[in-house]
């Protein structure tokens, strides 16, 4: 985090624009620092458990499997059962590559739909540059992308394993209020269900 800045005050984008690179190239033309990185906050509470699952997909391809192997030599007989197994099996490799590819276009008709949070992240090489980053953004009263004026750069102080990625784009000030009102009902609704029960 002491390399990272926080971007505040996006105006939401569709995924189907190259967002981060666009903005790397807009910090790095204000601040005039080398800016290794951006990566956007996304908005996609709505549909997190389908981006959960493509997620782990992702994971299990990337995690190392034996390469596959070629049938050992076969008499007639048994290459004629080893036919018929692969097709009862469905075992055809057409198949999987067919699957694979509307996967993959069905994920990213998802994230082309998911639109940015108020929120980025900047990388820098130093903490240095950072510094100096947020310092020449501050002094300059914010900048202008995609049509929005006075967008922040702020030095970063949480870790990212602490973060609730799922959350952004879900933190206005009307969100938060509401948030806090559904809890204390909740604990007002459980205070008064364990009056009844217990002392009535």
């Amino acid at each position: 985090k002491d390399f990272v800045a926080m971007i505040v005050g996006l105006p939401p984008i569709s995924g189907d624009r190259p967002v981060e690179e666009d903005l790397r190239e807009r910090l790095e033309s204000i601040t005039g620092q080398n800016v290794v990185g951006v990566s956007v906050a996304w908005d996609y509470q709505a549909s997190e458990e389908e981006v959960q699952k493509a997620l782990t997909a992702d994971m299990s391809v990337m995690v190392s499997q034996p390469p596959p192997q070629e049938p050992p030599a076969m008499n007639p007989v048994r290459s004629k059962l080893y036919a018929m197994e692969k097709s009862l099996l469905d075992l055809q490799p057409e198949d999987y590559a067919s699957e694979e590819e509307a996967s993959q276009g069905s994920v990213k008709d998802l994230l082309f739909g998911l639109r940015t949070s108020q929120r980025a992240f900047a990388v820098f090489n130093t903490q240095d540059a950072m510094e100096e980053a947020v310092h020449s953004v501050k002094i300059s009263a914010g900048f202008s992308f995609a049509g929005e004026d006075g967008i922040t750069l702020e030095p970063l102080e949480a870790e990212p394993d602490t973060v609730q990625w799922q959350n952004f784009g879900h933190s206005s000030e009307k969100e938060k209020v509401m948030k806090l009102a559904a809890g204390f009902g909740i604990i007002g609704l459980a205070c008064l269900f364990w009056a009844i029960v217990f002392y009535s």
